[in-house]
């Protein structure tokens, strides 16, 4: 069995099956559409430096992610597609820089595993397409690491510029917090080897200097916005600072909760529970090889030790950072998890030499494979929908196909192969049921189809901000988020109008002659959990009576 061969299909095959999301026309999440937005207002007024939503100075994140997508906007035109492009090529260069290291650590064989793992890790598959700031984030720490560690060992002058400019990077798109992500993994691999100079050595030192220096883009949009003019108004107070914000409050500050966002629900264990879902199908894997590198540590060469604590430092040196605050996101995990995907190649590397010898692994991960397909299977049956149905069954046919021409070999197959079926087998049943779902009852995706065809005109969205936000992306004409009636523009306008059935007759006093020209029955938030959006693709979630009314004159 050529498991090399194999391995390197099925990064493909995963990689297409997680890029198929791209081709939904509707983007997801309530995070996705206002990073949208920041990034539509830059391309259409060329406003480089400010980040402006729904009209009002907007401060949270960094400017990077939203200077890439506008690029791409400009390049591609705005759409869900140019939104979600710019974030999984960030994923890819993850996935490459993975490969980079461990290359770098244990070989070619590892680094395939590595990245095999690291594709189809299901955390990562969903952030390449919700395109948070993580996804950026992702593939700038893995290079930014990448290239500090071959600093450390040959001091390159490309070395230096490209570790400091990748790290600059993630800082421009996170934080300067996400400098300790990069360094962690280094410093517990020079504690180890007894090299603490370094952390005050001059090379180190003027490469986080010079770090410092490449921010300096974000820093001047964040003075001209904020700084410049302390008049302005942001979370409800003057005399904000943008730079003092990104520098500590942004996410030091909710870390410690002192800052203007914060949450106290936190919990220690919150980040434990996640990885049990998280990191399918690999959960079983990354135990394994974090149990044996400790288990076999002083029988480990001396590279393999200081690549194992490198690789151990910089997942769990964060992981208990982010347990030990109570500002707890799932998706923060998503930029520690190529490490561990690393640690899984190292240990399935090792494994395949000796297959014989991993009947617990075996079972663990058949039983894992179980439960995805089960997973699968259950909730196509559960949303009662024929192309999903159809789309899951065919790929659980090929999945079993697959496995009685390959039945010799099912020891290697059921740890390895069969895992990697199962998790691109329930992503793609997420991913259909959701882009059916949202084309069919999504208000701005359905709205902008409806007026389609309609003369130009205004369009004024009535107490539904994010509905108005995701609008904007999709439609040509001017969309305005109103939360008055007296925002609406007075008789003798002509505009289009989208707001509840109930709330027709308290305006129509403001709205003079109308006429309608839709009503359906939509989702107003398409936020919220997973059996929320399984509800509603079955039809059981309830929805809303949205009408859509042409203002102002005669049509």
């Amino acid at each position: 069995m050529n498991v090399s061969y194999q391995v390197k299909w099925l990064i493909v095959i995963t990689l297409l099956i997680n890029a198929a999301a791209m081709l939904s026309p509707v983007i997801n999440s309530g995070d996705s559409i206002t990073y949208a937005s920041l990034a539509r207002h830059i391309a259409l007024n060329n406003d480089w430096v400010n980040l402006v939503l729904d009209g009002q100075d907007w401060l949270d994140k960094p400017h990077l992610p939203f200077w890439i997508t506008a690029l791409f906007f400009k390049i591609g035109g705005v759409s869900a597609f140019s939104y979600i492009l710019p974030g999984f090529l960030f994923h890819l260069i993850g996935g490459y820089y993975t490969y980079r290291i461990a290359r770098f650590f244990y070989g070619r064989d590892t680094a395939w595993l590595s990245v095999l793992v690291y594709v189809s890790v299901y955390q990562l598959m969903d952030s390449s397409i919700e395109v948070k700031a993580e996804a950026y984030l992702t593939g700038c720490i893995m290079a930014a690491c990448y290239y500090w560690l071959r600093y450390d060992t040959t001091s390159k002058l490309k070395y230096l510029l490209l570790g400091a400019l990748v790290s600059a990077l993630a800082v421009m798109t996170k934080g300067v917090f996400t400098l300790i992500i990069i360094a962690s993994g280094l410093v517990c691999m020079w504690l180890y080897q007894e090299q603490w100079h370094k952390l005050w050595s001059k090379k180190w030192l003027f490469a986080l200097a010079l770090t410092l220096l490449l921010i300096a883009p974000e820093l001047a949009a964040l003075y001209l916005q904020f700084d410049a003019h302390p008049e302005k108004t942001v979370f409800g107070q003057t005399q904000i600072s943008g730079i003092w914000f990104f520098l500590w409050d942004s996410q030091f500050g909710r870390f410690f909760n002192t800052g203007p966002i914060q949450n106290h629900n936190g919990h220690p264990l919150y980040f434990v529970l996640v990885f049990l879902w998280a990191f399918l199908p690999w959960v079983a894997v990354f135990m394994a090889a974090v149990y044996s590198g400790i288990r076999n540590f002083s029988f480990l060469s001396t590279g393999e030790r200081s690549s194992f604590i490198f690789l151990c430092g910089a997942y769990f040196v964060s992981f208990l950072m982010f347990s030990g605050t109570s500002f707890q996101l799932d998706y923060y995990m998503t930029i520690l998890f190529p490490f561990g995907a690393i640690l899984c190649g190292k240990y399935l590397a090792d494994w395949l030499a000796m297959p014989d010898d991993g009947r617990t692994l075996f079972i663990a991960q058949l039983g894992v494979t179980t439960l995805l397909l089960v997973l699968a299977l259950s909730l196509s049956i559960y949303v009662a929908n024929a192309v999903v149905l159809t789309v899951v069954l065919a790929m659980s046919g090929t999945l079993l196909g697959y496995g009685y021409l390959t039945r010799r070999q099912m020891h290697v197959s059921a740890v390895l192969i069969y895992p990697v079926f199962g998790i691109n087998i329930l992503y793609m049943f997420l991913v259909v049921t959701t882009a059916l779902t949202f084309t069919s009852y999504s208000v701005a995706y359905n709205a902008k189809e409806q007026l389609a065809d309609k003369t130009d005109a205004p369009i004024y969205v009535y107490q539904m901000d994010m509905e108005s936000r995701e609008l904007g992306l999709y439609s040509r004409s001017p969309c305005f988020s109103v939360a008055d009636s007296s925002q609406l523009p007075t008789t003798g306008v002509r505009y289009y109008l989208l707001v509840r059935a109930g709330q027709l007759a308290q305006l129509s006093a403001r709205l003079g002659h109308n006429e309608q020209l839709a009503q359906a029955w939509w989702v107003v938030d398409k936020n919220g959990t997973l059996p929320r959006l399984l509800r509603l693709a079955k039809g059981a979630e309830p929805l809303e009576d949205i009408r859509i009314m042409y203002v102002g004159g005669v049509k």
